[in-house]
């Protein structure tokens, strides 16, 4: 079913919202996963991870980043940000609201202004060394003299109606290392069209390639109607252009995940490029790569190339590129074979993957099957259809829904009419759907395994699926699945429940998540005791016992995950260390825990409204899809509301030094220091002022406004190395509109 855009905006709002009610989170954050997840299903990147700062929006100081993808470095040496449009519009019945290129470019200038302070290391002098964000940025300080290409993603669910100059790469003035050598800047749009045509396609995102003199090439008899088969050569320096250009999407997916391909060069390939580049073409085996289309001219060469997916030989490719960038080699000799396999659409999806795993047959990649026809992810898919959830009070038995393909769910239910798409919706709800790539996550985290899970959902997936033996599929039932279930319910509670505690720092809740499942595991082994998933399944939930262990595990997991002895100075690159994990495993055992009760479930429909209903208001990242805050939320926003300047330092000072303040609380008070209400997050707010008050600050008894205007001078009286240098680096920030999107 393909929908309009109107119809897509609904179907959006749907999952957005739910999303927000089943994770217990906003709707901006909602929308952010939700679209994000979009983009990674699509190829557009790799993986992605939550990192929120917003600064002076609006102002020529600007500083805007939601998110980032890390991963895509390994692949191409590129870094991804991502933003999400601040003014949050979506919603069932709203008209569909617009946005021009002006407004866009103003995202792409504050994320753009980001990665210059990055660089530079002038955000990390003045930032919160525990903020996901900090770290991103001493990432990108760290590997300036590495990094290619900045990719910058601007996601909005309203329809970009500006000239269509999104995929237009500029070339940044900013000079690294003061050498000759530019980092390419690349600025993606992805409004509420494209999301809807990604969603549509089911398929990587679209890529052409024109080839304006042709490509000789020689077509092969026809030997099957679903597929043409075309021998080519392509120069070193043609190739080595297209891998600058897309970079990792060049790379069939299954291949990609397994190759970290940054600086990793063929000693071989180097040595031929640089010393006897004529003699390539006889010494490299060359690439075998798939497309969905292409164009040939009078003469039978190849003009224009569709999606073009290299199967075989991705690190031909990237040594090629890589000893042309280090050793400035000149490949204008060099040569290389290539089988270009054209495969019609309607049979990609079934072929490709057994080209890709053939070709692959001489290495360790092609040993396992990793596509979702897979004799074990098909038995998956079977076992979740013929497995019904225990009959409990007051519901209908349902499925856990296995997605062992893209999008897949979606699809099962919108070819339906009316009535069976509500009958199907209520066998088979959303909120219980497992995705074929998160489910090695839960499984390896059970079995001891935090680091491997947080290497991400495609690097997690690759290794588990290589350790599985050639009869893994003969191995699963019933049981089997419902153990995983179970392994989902328990992840997906602790990860929920971690943002609640007090301990938590505001960053890196997915990674404690991790541990915490691990380190609880581990201890019922060390123990001699095993988990009562039957409890758990029938149940559908887990009892306050278990809770109140997994969150004194994910105490454990935070204390190791932060420990500023730690060393790799990268929350989220040490959580991928052995290290790591054993020393987790040192703490003593959390099976000693007190109970902690389960957050009460909302009612059904209680969060599907917004707070604003207008289109023609910003809707704040703050505020909630729960139509009112409990009363006590209340009061507390009533307090910090009304206090003076001298007031909310005195706050900042208090959770500075109580180590408090996350990226978005710290944010959301410095805003009201400044007499601003443009970057004030209540939620983060209400839960610091929480925190704050249970642990001794007086809130009653400070004074309130009395008629006091703050000034844009205030700033945290024990904090002056933040705001007067943080303004004075901002300031200093190049605006360079000629380099900017």
């Amino acid at each position: 079913m393909m929908f309009t855009v109107d119809e897509y905006r609904h179907e959006l709002w749907r999952e957005v919202t739910e999303r927000a009610q089943d994770h217990d989170i906003y709707d901006q954050e909602a929308f952010f996963e939700t679209a994000c997840e979009i983009l990674r299903d699509s190829e557009a990147i790799a993986a992605y991870h939550p990192a929120y700062t917003r600064y002076r929006m609006g102002t020529p100081q600007a500083l805007a980043i939601d998110g980032y993808d890390q991963d895509a470095f390994e692949m191409d040496e590129s870094i991804v940000v991502i933003a999400c449009d601040d003014k949050f519009t979506l919603a069932e019945n709203d008209a569909l609201p617009t946005i021009q290129s002006n407004e866009c470019k103003r995202y792409f200038n504050a994320m753009r202004r980001f990665v210059v302070a990055a660089l530079n290391s002038t955000y990390q002098a003045h930032a919160e060394e525990s903020s996901e964000t900090f770290e991103f940025a001493q990432f990108i300080h760290e590997h300036r003299s590495t990094i290619s290409r900045v990719r910058l993603y601007f996601i909005t669910d309203r329809e970009y109606t500006g000239r269509d100059d999104s995929s237009q790469i500029q070339i940044d003035r900013y000079a690294k290392d003061n050498g000759d050598n530019k980092i390419s800047l690349e600025t993606h749009i992805w409004d509420i069209r494209r999301l809807m045509e990604s969603f549509n396609a089911g398929l990587i995102e679209h890529m052409s390639i024109a080839l304006e003199n042709g490509l000789p090439a020689v077509k092969a008899s026809k030997g099957n109607e679903n597929m043409d088969t075309y021998l080519l050569f392509v120069s070193g320096t043609m190739l080595s252009k297209w891998y600058r250009k897309y970079g990792s999407k060049l790379m069939e997916a299954n291949v990609r995940s397994f190759l970290s391909m940054r600086g990793k060069v063929n000693k071989g390939i180097r040595q031929t490029l640089n010393e006897k580049p004529d003699r390539f073409v006889a010494y490299n085996n060359g690439l075998t790569a798939t497309a969905s289309y292409v164009e040939t001219n009078e003469k039978g060469w190849i003009t224009r190339l569709d999606d073009l997916q290299i199967v075989n030989g991705g690190q031909t490719t990237a040594s090629i590129f890589y000893t042309e960038q280090k050793d400035k080699t000149d490949l204008s000799q060099v040569i290389i074979p290539v089988k270009l396999v054209v495969v019609h659409e309607d049979v990609a999806r079934e072929l490709v993957p057994y080209i890709s795993r053939f070709t692959n047959s001489q290495n360790k990649v092609a040993e396992a099957d990793f596509s979702s026809n897979s004799e074990y992810q098909v038995e998956l898919e079977r076992l979740s259809r013929a497995t019904l959830t225990p009959p409990l009070p007051g519901t209908i038995q349902t499925h856990w829904y296995y997605e062992r393909a893209r999008g897949q769910y979606e699809s099962e239910r919108n070819r339906l009419d009316s009535a069976a798409r509500r009958a199907f919706e209520k066998a088979n709800p959303s909120r219980q759907r497992i995705k074929m790539v998160e489910a090695p996550k839960y499984l390896m985290c059970w079995d001891n395994q935090p680091q491997v899970a947080s290497l991400g959902l495609q690097k997690c997936f690759a290794k588990f699926v290589n350790s599985q033996g050639d009869n893994a599929s003969a191995k699963l039932d019933a049981d089997f699945y419902k153990r995983l279930v179970c392994k989902k319910i328990i992840f997906d509670t602790v990860y929920k429940h971690i943002k609640h505690t007090d301990w938590f720092l505001g960053a890196y809740q997915s990674n404690i998540a991790e541990y915490a499942v691990a380190k609880y595991s581990q201890d019922l082994k060390r123990k001699g005791t095993e988990c009562n998933f039957s409890a758990i399944w029938h149940r559908q939930s887990i009892d306050p016992k278990m809770l109140g262990c997994l969150l004194k595990a994910g105490q454990q997991a935070s204390q190791v995950l932060n420990d500023p002895r730690r060393p790799v100075q990268n929350v989220s690159e040490w959580a991928k260390k052995d290290q790591c994990w054993t020393g987790l495993k040192r703490y003593p055992s959390c099976l000693d825990a007190d109970p902690v009760e389960l957050a009460v479930e909302k009612p059904k429909h209680a969060s599907r409204r917004r707070t604003s209903t207008s289109s023609s208001t910003s809707t704040p990242r703050h505020e909630a899809i729960s139509e009112k805050q409990p009363a006590a939320d209340e009061n507390l926003i009533h307090d910090w509301r009304n206090l003076t300047t001298e007031s909310y330092r005195r706050l900042y000072d208090f959770a500075l030094g109580k180590a408090f303040l996350s990226p978005k609380s710290e944010a959301s008070l410095t805003a009201l220091i400044n007499g601003r209400d443009d970057s004030i997050n209540v939620n983060s707010l209400n839960h610091l002022v929480s925190l704050c008050v249970k642990t001794g600050f007086p809130l009653s008894s400070l004074s309130s406004r009395s008629g006091e205007v703050p000034t844009d001078e205030s700033v945290p009286s024990s904090a002056d190395v933040h705001e007067p240098s943080y303004r004075e680096f901002l300031l200093s920030i190049p605006d360079k509109k000629t380099g900017a999107p």
